[in-house]
């Protein structure tokens, strides 16, 4: 009986220091390390991909909106384009999101603008019934505190908890500098985006 007592309290104080263990058992399914991110952009409009079982087309249009089709092209399954007024000059690039039990491949789709690549759109996309759908975007992010309409650059790795985590940051110039190459960047936003086996559908840990 004090063994088993004794392992309890050894196992309670190790799950205490180890959060990341507790959200990957209330959290069955983990990501696998990402892949390098496509490009699309004016010079380079198209791109096909494999996901959800099925092989899709990308197109970027002359009007800077992106279009998600079937591969023969008879299906317009989605459509993404810059969050602000300006959809000119809009860049994207895609990639898979590959779930690990339940195996699942999912498609982020990252959107940048301007010269410093300011944020223009984030979506993750797969799906959900037998239909393509959104699960995550920025209005997604926003109800958790993410500010639409300020400068941000979007990134997201899978950590060594097999977690997918979304890292928002800024640029800034620190008090004293002048010039554009002494800018340092703060990161202003972290969560924690986690597939909801049961619900079907993405949740979201805010982490910072």
């Amino acid at each position: 009986m004090f063994r088993k007592a004794l392992a309890a309290l050894a196992l309670g104080t190790f799950l205490t220091f180890m959060p990341g263990l507790l959200d990957l058992q209330a959290e069955a399914a983990y990501f696998a390390p990402l892949g390098k991110s496509i490009p699309l952009y004016f010079q380079k409009n198209t791109l096909n991909m494999n996901a959800e079982g099925e092989r899709v087309s990308f197109v970027r249009q002359q009007d800077g909106v992106l279009r998600m089709y079937s591969r023969d092209g008879n299906k317009d399954y989605l459509s993404f384009m810059g969050y602000y007024d300006n959809k000119r000059g809009v860049d994207y690039s895609i990639r898979k999101i590959e779930l690990k039990d339940p195996d699942k491949v999912l498609l982020e789709i990252n959107a940048s603008q301007g010269a410093h690549a300011k944020n223009a759109g984030y979506w993750i996309v797969g799906k959900y019934k037998g239909k393509w759908v959104t699960f995550i975007s920025l209005d997604t992010l926003a109800s958790y505190g993410y500010t639409v309409g300020e400068w941000h650059q979007i990134s997201t790795e899978v950590d060594n908890w097999g977690r997918l985590i979304l890292n928002s940051r800024h640029e800034y110039l620190p008090a004293g500098a002048q010039y554009e190459y002494q800018r340092r960047y703060a990161l202003d936003f972290s969560a924690n985006l986690f597939w909801d086996e049961g619900a079907q559908w993405f949740g979201i840990k805010r982490i910072r």
